[in-house]
């Protein structure tokens, strides 16, 4: 069984890795199309939009935070549903909050293969303008940004020290 001290601040590749790996699949799943690893744009915001947060709990502590801007919230759960989703509903919520979840099962999944064993809390979701949850200092962060015909989104990754925890526990 393996394990990871992020008492170096550094973000380990085998997070990125898997993370990465599972935007691509999961997304080409659901969407019929793989989104485009982008280059980070320096001081970019999300602007209105929605997060799906979701904690990770185990040989390894850290969260994903989905980060869908507000028109491609709109375009990415109407092709999730197959009909539209109100932006202000209570409906834009639980998509936003079941991409998360799906996204987080194939993460799990993936991290067992790598021999990490972890498990995942239920979503946490924030809608609003530029919102971000305020992460401990010291913490590693990456953010992935990502582009498709549906929109742009980012995932960002942070990792947490040993026995602390960050988000959610898995179950709740």
């Amino acid at each position: 069984m393996a394990t990871i001290n992020f008492s170096d601040g550094e973000m380990p590749s085998v997070l990125i890795d898997v993370t990465r790996g599972s935007i691509l699949s999961i997304f080409n799943t659901i969407f019929g199309a793989e989104p485009k690893l982008e280059n980070e744009k320096a001081g970019e915001s999300l602007g209105d939009g929605v997060v799906g947060i979701i904690s990770f709990m185990g040989d390894v502590n850290y969260i994903i935070m989905l980060a869908l801007p507000k028109a491609s919230a709109i375009a990415m759960a109407s092709r999730f549903c197959g009909f539209d989703i109100d932006y202000d509903s209570p409906d834009m919520g639980d998509v936003v909050g079941e991409l998360a979840n799906v996204l987080a099962g194939d993460i799990v999944a993936r991290m067992s293969k790598e021999d990490f064993k972890v498990t995942m809390s239920l979503p946490t979701i924030m809608r609003g303008h530029d919102v971000e949850p305020l992460l401990p200092r010291g913490l590693p962060l990456e953010k992935l940004r990502f582009s498709m015909a549906e929109g742009d989104f980012m995932l960002k990754v942070a990792g947490a020290k040993s026995g602390d925890l960050v988000g959610r526990r898995p179950g709740t």
